[in-house]
């Protein structure tokens, strides 16, 4: 992309969300007010512009008093299936820390986190009760939320809750021959999901996290055997198909074709949390099998049947920071050679004749039953498209890592 061409798309991206910005209507950064604050930090940073300052500060101010809302409110209404008043708070708690931390601004948050600390400790009480460790609709909705902010302030009741979950998680697993475990999802019918998003893939990652910064009380021993276990099972599913090598769910009922090459589903999600995993606890047995898989899956093209737009959660700007993770931890080129192409082809879902959402397209944009907010939020829309513009134009800007389903 050229770089007038990418700064004319930036700036279409941002008079969108200024003449949508009523849409957004709570206080979350995947859906909500918090997302459209970062796009104006990012911009903020971006062009040396303190208009966008104003209007991402103006932003965090509704989102407190949405938050207040929700805090008088007896009910809540999810936006998408697996939503929860939970998400919408840890997503505002962990927007705030991103902003304080990331863009070198006087600001603190303390009282709010101390609101959120208690609010969401209940939360994940509840959570726990019912064994449901979603990233959306369970505890690690809230759980990311308490991992930032112990490795943000290494705050003693962000740990506690933290070791809290990861107890529960080992308590519950589902042990299968005694060589693998797994996990129901509660909030999918109990089904056994494999990815980032629901699955096992998404709870290894969440646990290899907790070890990896010296979060962890439990007895290291039961620990350890849980994490092997899980990713014996997760290896267990693997298939013989290349660009696909892993079903979505446990038992496998699909028919064997390529799968999804997104953050949210499919390989790349799955292979993220086993290759953390094998290095962090030195399962050396599995790592060649698993950095080929990498490998092979870094060489993937784009395939609108397979990245469906240019989003972050499903699209070629998840993709983006994926590789570009990889890339940071295992120092690769090939892996730094696949988040360049990823950024590259974010314009191949952009058509310069299309008028509304900056010139981007989304299969969905005209499905009456997604929330309107979605084609312009941070996870599924073009605010998420122009933060990840911005960063990967101007590398000095902070990753979001934080914020997605990869984690801190």
């Amino acid at each position: 992309m050229q770089k007038l061409e990418i700064q004319n798309i930036i700036n279409n991206i941002i008079t969108q969300i200024d003449q949508n910005i009523s849409i957004f209507s709570d206080a979350s950064i995947e859906y909500g007010k918090m997302g459209a604050a970062l796009l104006y930090y990012y911009g903020y940073k971006h062009f040396d512009n303190k208009e966008f300052l104003d209007k991402g500060e103006l932003m965090i101010e509704e989102s407190i008093q949405l938050i207040s809302k929700i805090s008088n409110d007896d009910e809540y209404i999810p936006k998408y299936k697996g939503d929860s008043v939970a998400q919408t708070l840890a997503s505002f708690g962990k927007g705030l820390m991103f902003i304080q931390n990331h863009f070198d601004l006087d600001y603190d948050f303390s009282e709010y986190y101390e609101y959120l600390n208690d609010t969401l400790h209940e939360t994940v009480k509840q959570d726990l009760a019912r064994k449901d460790y979603d990233y959306f609709s369970g505890s690690l909705a809230s759980g990311y939320y308490f991992l930032n902010r112990y490795i943000h302030d290494k705050d003693p009741y962000a740990q506690k809750v933290l070791n809290e979950i990861a107890a529960s998680i080992i308590k519950n697993a589902v042990i299968l021959n005694q060589e693998e475990v797994y996990w129901p999802s509660p909030s999918y019918n109990n089904q056994v999901y494999l990815g980032l998003s629901h699955g096992s893939a998404m709870i290894l990652n969440f646990l290899t996290k907790i070890y990896e910064h010296g979060i962890l009380e439990a007895e290291e021993q039961r620990f350890k055997e849980i994490i092997y276990k899980a990713v014996y099972f997760l290896m267990k599913q693997k298939r013989n198909q290349t660009n696909g090598f892993f079903p979505y769910r446990y038992p496998n009922a699909e028919t064997v074709n390529e799968t999804q090459l997104s953050m949210c589903y499919g390989d790349l999600g799955i292979l993220y949390a086993l290759y953390n995993a094998v290095k962090r606890f030195q399962l050396q047995e599995f790592e060649d099998e698993i950095v080929q898989m990498l490998h092979e899956s870094s060489q993937r093209k784009l395939k609108n049947s397979h990245t469906q737009d240019s989003s972050i959660l499903y699209g070629c700007s998840g993709l983006y920071y994926m590789f570009a993770d990889l890339c940071n931890r295992t120092s690769e080129k090939i892996y730094g050679e696949s988040s360049q192409y990823w950024y590259d082809q974010i314009i191949s879902y952009w058509n310069s004749d299309k008028e509304t959402l900056a010139g981007f397209q989304f299969d969905y944009e005209d499905d009456q039953q997604i929330h309107p907010s979605a084609k312009y939020s941070f996870f599924w829309g073009i605010a998420g498209i122009g933060i990840t513009l911005m960063q990967g134009s101007q590398k000095k800007l902070p990753f979001p890592h934080e914020l997605l389903l990869t984690g801190i």
